[in-house]
Order: C-alpha cells, then sequence, then structure tokens
C-alpha cells in the first residue's frame, strides 16, 4: 500500500514536472508574441493620433479660408497699417493720433521724438511721449491709444508720481487732489515688411 502511494506521488510529481515544462514552453513561445502584440498596439495607438491631428488640420482649412474671407469681407485690413505706406508717415500718423488723444484727456505734452523698432518681419513705427497729467486721466488715454484702429501697441511705459507741494491744515476735510503722474511711453505701429525686402 505503501509502495501504491509512491508511485501515485511519482506519477503525480512527473505530470506537474510535465506541466511546468508545457508552461515554461508556453511562455518561451508567446512571450515574443504578447511584446510584439503591445508594439502594434502602441503603433495603433500613434497612428490614431496622427490620423486624428491630420483630420483636425483638414477640417481647419475650412475655417482658415472662411476666416480670410471673413477678413476680406469685414475689412480687418483696416486694423493694421498699410505695409506700402512708409515708416516716416506712420510715425507722423502716430504722433497726430495720440496728442489729440492726450488733448482730448487734459494732458499736457512734454516731448516727442520717432521711435522705430526695426525687426525680421514687421517694421515698427512710432514716436516716444513724455508727458504728465491725473493718473485717471492717463489710463484712460491709455486705454485709448491701444484701443483705437490702426492698433497701436506701447512697447515702453515709465510712470512716475509727481511730488505735489501743499500744506494741509488739520481741520480742512476736503479730499486729496488727484494724484499727477509723468509719463514716458514709446507707442508703436506694426507692420508686416514687404516680401521682397524682407528675406
Amino acid at each position: 500500500m505503501i509502495g501504491n502511494m509512491s508511485l501515485d506521488y511519482r506519477k503525480l510529481a512527473a505530470w506537474g514536472a510535465v506541466l511546468a515544462l508545457a508552461l515554461l514552453i508556453l511562455g518561451v513561445l508567446l512571450g515574443p508574441l504578447v511584446a510584439r502584440h503591445r508594439e502594434l498596439d502602441a503603433g495603433i495607438a500613434r497612428d490614431r493620433q496622427v490620423l486624428e491631428r491630420l483630420t483636425r488640420l483638414d477640417a481647419s482649412r475650412d475655417f482658415i479660408h472662411e476666416a480670410a474671407k471673413r477678413f476680406e469681407d469685414e475689412e480687418l485690413a483696416s486694423l493694421v497699417y498699410s505695409q506700402d505706406t512708409p515708416p516716416a508717415q506712420i510715425a507722423l500718423d502716430v504722433q497726430k493720433r495720440v496728442t489729440e488723444i492726450l488733448d482730448k484727456s487734459g494732458a499736457e505734452v512734454k516731448t516727442v521724438a520717432t521711435y522705430n523698432v526695426p525687426a525680421e518681419d514687421f517694421q515698427g513705427s512710432g514716436i516716444k511721449i513724455t508727458f504728465t497729467g491725473p493718473m485717471e486721466s492717463v489710463a484712460m488715454a491709455l486705454h485709448e491709444i491701444e484701443s483705437a484702429p490702426p492698433l497701436l501697441v506701447i512697447e515702453e511705459l515709465d510712470i512716475k508720481p509727481l511730488l505735489q507741494g501743499r500744506i494741509r491744515r488739520a481741520q480742512e476735510e476736503t479730499p486729496p487732489p488727484a494724484q499727477t503722474v509723468q509719463v514716458q511711453v514709446a507707442v508703436v505701429a506694426y507692420t508686416p515688411l514687404a516680401e521682397s525686402s524682407g528675406k
């Protein structure tokens, strides 16, 4: 009986060894297949992303054509100066527009000078101007300068408070006057360079 039990254990051990060997062979054979399957899945995922991007680009082509048509229809070109306009003429127009805005706001212009920004694809033409005025008026004037077409860009801005010499009595309860500031600002209009002079 003991001999029968040891024989059963041997058979069981033999079947276990055969099963382990079969699993090992299966693992060796299936390992590269599983790895290849993962590579193919990753490749498919990458291709799917590229396809989605290309589909979006194709869809956006119609949007770009529509935007270009709208640009022409709505005359959005009026937002910038024409590239045919000489830089000196643009600077003169910028000076006229800025000084009119400052006059309207009650600011006092101190100095005006031409200010040009040469660039690779765009030419910046404008002025550097120094003026004084109440802070609130200055803020509104700067906002108007940047808002009206053709668009102007504030390149440099330096604001300094001016000392207001006044003696205030303790019993006086009138509100303090508005803070006056001195502003030095460079205002520029950018225009694309003509293709021939570009590169």
